[in-house]
């Protein structure tokens, strides 16, 4: 139903232009326009519409197989008189009782089953009828409601008489039921996820003609003054859907050749004065119906009709095969191809696949906002479609998508739109369209809910979108950008760009999300993508040029509620954040750093790391050469035959090592003793010797780098000075 904002598709799917090029005029809508159209809706929500969960409850206990309507609409009185004949199957053992829906506006004159009457009640807009016997699970059972009235004009649908929007001239009468608006004129199950056939026999003052749902099977003069129009549906539909529209009209008709080579009639049904506008207005209608069929698969009711119906309504409504479209909206040009386009497209999403609950509605109408998109990207390629999906950007959209605070706003359509949007480009656009084709083929004729939905995209997409449901259907509001960007130039022809990316929005948590970085070259402009999971994320971007300009979400593949480009300090000035420089006062684009340490070459007094400053360090990048570190620990024990046994721990560098025996005496005296090995390339060493008697030994060992690093050190006396080291090279 459309009871109703812009700048350039990148691997737009690709989709063949029509034989002949469509009539153009169509321009996005605005935000107000919107609106003022949505406002003529009556906005309710999800669990107004799900309210008495008494019935509710009764009614999962049987299953509508068929209608049979049988209703003489009186424009004179504004009554109606009618006979509607249901067919049900029982889906539990004992069921005795079905609650349908039907407003206290409406009199029960009888029911019956074969002529037998039924028991009823009917009060507080529900009719209670009592079954002849209980019936068991999978038996079925008919009956047949004689009731009269004043149809209920608004609040949960509408029903109206007035052929004019200004009302007090001009006959006719019709209906717009959703979302649960039939009950204010048939009895019926009045939910969505309960589709049955449908059969249509409207009465009404000759010469008048009656427009329903499907195929007209005939027509009958009956009474004098009146005549039966019979409509068959050849598919199931829900109560919301079934349409009357029925005054003086004229008409014409087009053809839309099927993807199969058939042919299937497109009838429209106008006020006589608006025949030659409409005739221009309603042009390219064929065309979109091709092209939905190419985009999703073919027309739904093909073995019927698609019509379209004027009515008093300043929007229209998606009737099944028989759209009901506002007659101010016929001026002879294409300013509003539009919403025939939303409608149109509603036959496959919302008609033929139907939204298990009112909380799944973004379902329909955010698929028929988001094929006026597709459209516009068909007509006018990816600028279209660019500009045609910002017009439906606003900085807030009130409540989720699911399940929403109201039924018909701005969110459920332009958000429920940007949510296909961003999922294109999050699945990339041939698995995207796959999986809008499966989706159809899989719940045609049926139902489906928006769990099922989300599986069946992931099925294409190869992986999981629940962080992208949770966080765009299921959670409220959008993010908040802010960023920024500098490019160091490496020395080597590379040049490398640090992004920084912030999220400040305070009314929701963080999103996830891809988000596209245009690096603007001067050979052309190259896009990156980057995975933005965190309030607070640093990206780099190598490239072979300088670029000149970095542009976030240049495609506005994102719902973002603002972008902010900010600095970042840069205190060096050599292109690296300092946040993210390793030597933040010291120039140093390339960031080099030999050891790994964290801190960059360009300020690091030990760049290999090996714990010699540079300045004494005779291989400052090589860790492996340099004077080795004292050896520690070393210790000393007896061994075989009284021998003594030296183990020590490798000191760094060293290559080999050397021993120093002397003895306590001379330790005493400052004396170390004497080389007693050198060039062990051990770490232990047996000296057979023993000290004289009264006497003990002293070892010391010191480590050798072979390179440029020489002896290492015996470690410092007790007044701090180096020990002498007795082992000559």
């Amino acid at each position: 139903m459309f009871p109703r904002r812009t700048t350039a598709l990148l691997a737009a799917l690709a989709i063949a232009a029509p034989a002949a090029a469509p009539a153009s005029g169509m321009r996005p809508p605005t935000p107000e326009e919107r609106d003022a159209l949505r406002a003529k809706r009556g906005l309710r929500t999800a669990a107004e519409a799900a309210a008495d969960s008494a019935k509710l409850a009764n009614q999962d206990l049987f299953d509508v197989q068929r209608y049979d309507l049988r209703i003489v609409f009186n424009p004179n009185t504004r009554r109606i008189n009618g006979q509607v004949t249901v067919t049900a199957q029982s889906l539990a053992d004992g069921l005795d009782q079905v609650m349908l829906d039907l407003l206290d506006n409406m009199n029960v004159d009888g029911v019956d089953s074969g002529g037998v009457p039924l028991a009823f009640d009917h009060q507080g807009g529900v009719l209670t009828v009592t079954l002849d016997r209980p019936y068991g699970a999978g038996e079925v059972f008919a009956f047949t409601v004689s009731y009269a009235g004043e149809p209920d004009p608004g609040g949960t649908g509408y029903f109206g008489w007035n052929k004019f929007l200004q009302g007090g001239y001009g006959k006719m009468a019709w209906s717009l039921s959703e979302p649960d608006g039939a009950r204010g004129w048939w009895p019926c199950k009045d939910r969505p996820d309960d589709k049955a056939m449908v059969d249509e026999r409207w009465t009404v003052p000759a010469p008048w003609v009656a427009t329903g749902n499907g195929v007209l099977a005939g027509t009958d003069p009956g009474t004098p003054g009146w005549i039966e129009y019979h409509w068959v549906p050849s598919h199931p539909l829900t109560t919301y859907l079934v349409s009357i529209a029925a005054t003086d009209y004229v008409s014409f008709s087009d053809t839309y050749d099927t993807l199969s080579g058939g042919t299937m009639p497109i009838d429209y049904y106008v006020y006589p004065g608006d025949l030659a506008d409409a005739q221009e207005s309603f042009k390219n209608t064929p065309a979109m119906i091709r092209y939905y069929a190419e985009t999703f698969g073919e027309y739904p009711f093909v073995e019927d009709k698609y019509g379209m119906s004027a009515f008093p309504f300043s929007g229209a409504m998606e009737h099944t095969t028989n759209t009901s479209y506002g007659y101010t909206l016929i001026d002879g040009t294409h300013r509003y191809d539009y919403i025939i386009a939303h409608e149109l497209s509603h036959q496959w999403w919302g008609d033929s696949v139907s939204p298990e609950t009112w909380a799944d509605v973004w379902l329909n109408e955010g698929f028929a906002t988001y094929s006026e998109a597709l459209w516009e990207e068909h007509l006018n390629g990816w600028p279209g479609y660019h500009d045609y999906m910002n017009s439906l950007w606003r900085e807030h959209f009130d409540g989720p998508v699911y399940d929403p605070t109201a039924l018909f706003g701005s969110t459920v359509y332009d958000k429920g739109a940007w949510v296909l949007h961003m999922l294109r480009h999050v699945m990339g656009p041939q698995a995207f369209f796959d999986g809008l084709r499966a989706w159809y083929a899989d719940h045609k004729d049926g139902v489906g809910n928006t769990a099922q939905f989300q599986a069946n995209m992931e099925t294409f997409h190869g992986a999981g979108l629940g962080w992208f449901f949770d966080e765009w259907v299921y959670g409220e509001n959008s993010p908040r950008y802010e960023y920024g960007w500098s490019t160091a130039d490496l020395g080597d022809g590379t040049y490398r760009t640090y992004v920084r990316i912030h999220q400040v929005q305070t009314d929701a948590g963080v999103f996830t999300m891809p988000v596209d970085l245009t690096l603007v070259l001067p050979s052309g402009d190259e896009v990156r993508t980057v995975w933005n999971d965190a309030w607070d994320q640093d990206f780099t971007l190598d490239s072979s040029e300088p670029p000149s300009d970095v542009l976030f979400d240049r495609d506005d593949w994102i719902l973002k509620a603002s972008v902010t480009t900010i600095t970042l300090d840069d205190a060096d000035g050599d292109g690296v954040p300092d946040r993210n420089d390793n030597c933040p006062a010291a120039a140093n684009p390339a960031q080099a750093d030999f050891d790994g340490d964290g801190t960059g070459d360009a300020c690091d007094a030990d760049d290999d790391g090996d714990r010699l400053d540079d300045a004494a360090d005779c291989a400052p990048f090589d860790p492996e050469q340099g004077r080795p570190d004292e050896v520690y620990p070393l210790s000393a024990r007896r061994g075989p035959a009284g021998a003594t046994h030296l183990e020590w721990a490798a000191a760094a560098r060293a290559d080999d090592y050397d021993v120093v025996r002397g003895t306590g005496a001379g330790l005493r005296a400052g004396d170390y003793g004497g080389c007693r090995a050198r060039g062990l390339t051990g770490l232990s060493y047996d000296d057979p010797d023993l000290p004289p008697a009264g006497e003990m030994f002293t070892y010391l060992v010191r480590g050798h780098d072979t390179g440029c690093g020489g002896d290492g050190p015996l470690g410092d006396a007790s007044d701090g000075s180096p020990r002498d080291a007795p082992c000559a090279p």
